[in-house]
């Protein structure tokens, strides 16, 4: 209870107001946290794309394509795994006389497909970033031929 002529907030007052307050802060630092999650795991995903177009590229200018499988660890906890192979009927590729493998008997010119995908760990599981495409490739090696 107030008496005339004094001014100021009561006790009561006083905590609602550090309550409310209170609540505003904690929403604003989720907000906040929340934020940098999504920044952090941008900046993860940025990383392996820049990792699996570097590798795609490696293959691409290589002067010889041979039908292989590797894999390997980036630093910071990103792991690869490259797979090149003859494209088939599976891939799009059909001809008038194909052979068992899919491809034409008149030309030597062949497909090969690239793959890689890039591997990282993240709280909420194993994320990863699969990129592919395919090339000319007039001698195709293959370790079965």
């Amino acid at each position: 209870m107030r008496r005339r002529g004094e001014s100021g907030f009561t006790l009561i007052e006083i905590s609602i107001g550090m309550a409310v307050l209170g609540l505003g802060v904690v929403s604003a630092l989720q907000v906040f946290g929340g934020s940098m999650q999504l920044a952090r795991n941008a900046g993860r995903r940025s990383e392996a794309v820049m990792h699996a177009k570097a590798l795609l590229d490696s293959s691409l200018w290589s002067p010889e394509l041979i039908a292989t499988e590797s894999q390997g660890e980036i630093g910071d906890g990103f792991r690869w795994e490259r797979v090149i192979r003859r494209a088939g009927a599976e891939d799009g590729v059909q001809g008038l006389d194909e052979d068992d493998q899919g491809f034409s008997r008149e030309t030597e010119v062949r497909l090969a497909v690239v793959t890689v995908v890039v591997e990282w760990d993240d709280p909420s599981g194993v994320k990863y970033y699969r990129l592919g495409t395919m090339r000319v490739e007039p001698n195709f090696g293959d370790p079965e031929d």
